[in-house]
């Protein structure tokens, strides 16, 4: 991953690493799990933002396999970045989403009812990059669709600019 130019705005994504997430990724048809967003790069490797156990934070980028995407078109800072980060700090994760998710889901494609998206101060990782590319004018799914790794696969505003799995 070092060789890989990566700038600020770029996503990353993760395998499943548990039997559920496994699961999960294959009744989906997609091969990510985990997202997460670059910030800034400094003398100890990247700083990120992701939605973990605790919510909305900036951590290090330590995940041994990992997917990088370009969100096309878009230009940003890592202090346009980090106040988008404050801006939502305080928000919680989304415990529930997978819930919520799995009704949409089954609903819509089994049988042809199309709930509206459930929008709250709660996100898990998917729903977070999609807020932040939202917020940066660079959607990358629709404001109607639920954030699920394989929407976010598929997005035609991303572009894979690297893959070790």
């Amino acid at each position: 991953m070092d060789k890989i130019e990566i700038k600020p705005g770029y996503l990353g994504a993760t395998p499943p690493n548990r039997w559920y997430e496994k699961l999960i990724c294959r009744i989906l048809k997609a091969s990510t799990w985990h997202w997460l967003l670059f910030i800034q790069k400094d003398s100890k490797g990247w700083i990120i933002t992701e939605s973990i156990n605790k919510g909305v934070a900036l951590t290090r980028c330590d995940y041994p396999k990992i997917r990088i995407y370009k969100i096309k078109g878009l230009e940003v800072t890592p202090k346009r970045l980090i106040g988008l980060v404050a801006d939502y700090g305080a928000y919680p994760y989304d415990y529930d989403v997978y819930l919520k998710t799995a009704i949409w889901f089954l609903l819509k494609h089994y049988l042809g009812k199309l709930l509206p998206r459930h929008h709250d101060k709660e996100f898990h990782c998917q729903e977070w990059v999609c807020l932040l590319a939202y917020e940066l004018g660079h959607p990358i799914i629709s404001q109607g669709e639920y954030p699920m790794c394989s929407n976010l696969e598929a997005s035609p505003a991303l572009e894979l600019i690297y893959g070790d799995f």
